[in-house]
């Protein structure tokens, strides 16, 4: 759905695309306490890269990026693996779900559209908060604060790669979340943010 493939600049690089379930949000779910499987976060972090290491010849200079769910993947792994990545890039992505409470109901619904039963992933965002807080980047970023971080979003507007008319406001969410991490990664004084806040533009794979 993209032209990674065809980008110069990677051709002496190891590009890892891996999947993480529909709606796995790059976890380890809680399952009422129980833990066990889906645990994206194990998969990702210890067992792909041991079978990367082993068979194709990974080294240790990562970096780690994603798009929409995969953005507050790419946060969440190098604030939660410190020395792992050497940079992140969230583009489009779920960077504070518990900016307020549509951010926080929006995630709920697509908790609940991935297996009938929202609290399996991260618990009830009252109750679990601290679960909920160490999967968000924005409460993350202190961790983060020594890393080259990128964040590029639109602001859900009609854009010039949309229909006319065309809004989303799935982006404009999470662009307000982009704007909260960056604006606390400058407060905690990291001196290797950059962004791209380009305005006009939903929440599409145009962008």
């Amino acid at each position: 759905m993209t032209d990674v493939a065809e980008t110069d600049s990677l051709r002496d690089v190891l590009v890892v695309m891996p999947e993480a379930g529909w709606n796995g949000w790059y976890s380890d779910w809680w399952n009422h306490g129980q833990g066990g499987d889906p645990a994206w976060e194990t998969f990702h972090t210890v067992e792909l890269r041991h079978l990367l290491e082993r068979d194709w010849g990974a080294g240790r200079d990562r970096v780690v990026a994603g798009l929409s769910m995969g953005g507050q993947g790419a946060l969440q792994y190098a604030a939660r693996h410190p020395g792992m990545f050497k940079a992140t890039a969230a583009y489009s992505g779920s960077a504070h779900p518990l900016l307020n409470d549509e951010s926080v109901n929006r995630v709920m619904g697509f908790f609940a559209g991935q297996n009938n039963d929202p609290l399996r992933v991260w618990g009830d965002p009252v109750a679990q908060r601290r679960i909920w807080q160490a999967h968000d980047p924005f409460h993350l970023a202190k961790r983060l604060t020594s890393l080259p971080v990128y964040l590029s979003c639109g602001d859900g507007t009609t854009g010039p790669l949309d229909p006319p008319g065309a809004t989303s406001a799935l982006e404009a969410d999470f662009n307000r979340q982009n704007h909260a991490l960056a604006a606390e990664l400058k407060r905690l004084g990291a001196q290797h943010v950059t962004t791209h806040f380009y305005g006009p533009g939903t929440h599409t794979w145009a962008y």
